[in-house]
This record gives C-alpha cells, sequence and structure tokens, in this order.
C-alpha cells in the first residue's frame, strides 16, 4: 500500500487494510526506518512512506531489515543439519538458494505491485 499510493499513509488506514493490528504494523516500521526503506512522517496527517523508490527496494532487502536468512530448507541454516558434510543433497539446496536469493535482489517492490515478472 506505501508502494502504491505515493502518500503518507497511517497504520490504522494500513492496518484495516492489510487486516493486521497497527500497534504491529509499528513494530515491522522500526527495522524498515533504520534500513531506509521507509520513513515516519510526524504529525496530525503523519504515517509512513517509501524512503526510497519502489524500484530500489528488492526483497532481500526487506529480509536484510529483519535480519533474515534466505533458507528455504533447514538443511543450509545457521544451525546446520546433522550430516552436513556427508549429506548427498545439500549441495544441491545450497545451489536452489543461491538461485533464490538472486532473485530476491532482482524482485523489487515495483514489480511486486505491478504484477511485473518475467514469465
Amino acid at each position: 500500500m506505501l508502494a502504491e499510493s505515493k502518500q503518507v499513509v497511517n497504520t490504522a488506514e494500513l492496518g484495516e487494510r492489510m487486516k493486521v493490528s497497527p500497534k504491529y504494523l509499528r513494530k515491522l516500521a522500526g527495522p524498515l526506518e533504520r534500513h531506509h526503506l521507509i520513513r515516519s512522517v510526524q504529525g496530525i496527517y503523519g504515517g509512513y512512506t517509501l524512503d526510497r523508490d519502489s524500484k530500489e527496494i528488492t526483497l532481500a532487502m526487506l529480509f536484510d531489515a529483519f535480519d533474515e536468512d534466505i533458507n528455504i530448507t533447514g538443511c543450509t541454516s545457521k544451525e546446520g543439519c546433522p550430516l552436513n558434510e556427508e549429506c548427498l543433497t545439500r549441495p544441491v539446496w545450497e545451489h536452489l538458494e543461491k538461485l533464490v536469493s538472486q532473485e530476491f535482489h532482482n524482485i523489487n517492490i515495483y514489480k511486486i505491485v505491478g504484477n511485473k515478472f518475467d514469465r
């Protein structure tokens, strides 16, 4: 919704549209603000807006803001797998995660809002 409106959107509006509590949205806003993905606007007509163009904000940046890794399986997570290097499928999962990660760097908010994906 922030990317669609190009205007300041308050958490009450955003929460109603997304079916989540405004309080929860305010919690999410902190990391996004610290990573300069959104910015808050104070005052009676305040709220949030994107801090940069929607074409510049990628899915990878969103994951980074919340200190999340892009994992498609627990096998390659930080905790690792008990089989680790003995596992025959681990290289496959690592390869697939690399591909997914590359795509997360290519998919931006603009593409998501406009459903503009290469098919």
